[in-house]
């Protein structure tokens, strides 16, 4: 059974949540509040934590995701607008996962199963917050270096990578440098395939390079 708790002002949206859950089987929705303070208080032990990224009580979505990662809840946030700069923040904080409200009570069931296992894929909402992150510490890469950068990155030799992306391996090999160069120049070194195996985790990128 996996215990969940959520953390949202929308009343709405924690009732469709209740219902929904009562008909899962293998997830229990069990504490909801309107705040991290509140939910704190109810000394929880949820195994994923739903949290909206925006609360009405302004508190710090990166700092929500650590004092709930400190509980050894894994966090999932969720938001009806994605506002890049507290996406990424939560994410660099510890955040499991990330999705808009506008994804089906399924697909967010869904969601809760792979982070509860661990093995939640960026989504395509969190791939669409990433690529939009323009912090000097995220590489802006062209969209043939970040397509390369995904493959070779994801296991592909350099010159499968350069078959897939249409260009020859010399030419792939000059943008596999750029990516590093521009790592490097962000503070982020890259210089071996695990590093930017690294890189490619850290920043969230989906592995469907076809932006």
């Amino acid at each position: 059974m996996i215990t969940v708790g959520i953390i949202d002002d929308d009343r709405l949206l924690v009732q469709m949540m209740r219902t929904c859950i009562a008909q899962v089987p293998d997830i229990q929705l069990a504490h909801s509040a309107e705040t991290v303070d509140e939910y704190l208080e109810l000394r929880p032990a949820d195994q994923v934590v739903l949290l909206d990224l925006n609360l009405r009580d302004s508190s710090a979505p990166a700092n929500n995701v650590a004092r709930l990662i400190e509980l050894g809840s894994k966090v999932l946030v969720l938001s009806i607008i994605p506002d890049t700069k507290y996406v990424i923040a939560t994410l660099e904080a510890g955040a499991a996962g990330y999705l808009t409200k506008k994804r089906s009570l399924d697909e967010i069931v869904t969601a809760i199963r792979d982070v509860a296992a661990g093995r939640l894929k960026p989504s395509h909402d969190l791939a669409f917050a990433v690529t939009r992150d323009k912090r000097s510490t995220r590489p802006r890469l062209s969209r043939q270096e970040h397509r390369l950068f995904v493959y070779y990155a994801r296991g592909m030799t350099l010159a499968a990578a350069a078959r897939r992306i249409g260009v020859k391996t010399r030419t792939a090999e000059d943008y596999l440098n750029r990516v590093k160069k521009k790592y490097e120049d962000a503070g982020r070194p890259a210089r071996t395939k695990l590093e930017l195996a690294e890189r490619l985790h850290e920043d969230g990128i989906d592995d469907t390079p076809e932006l």
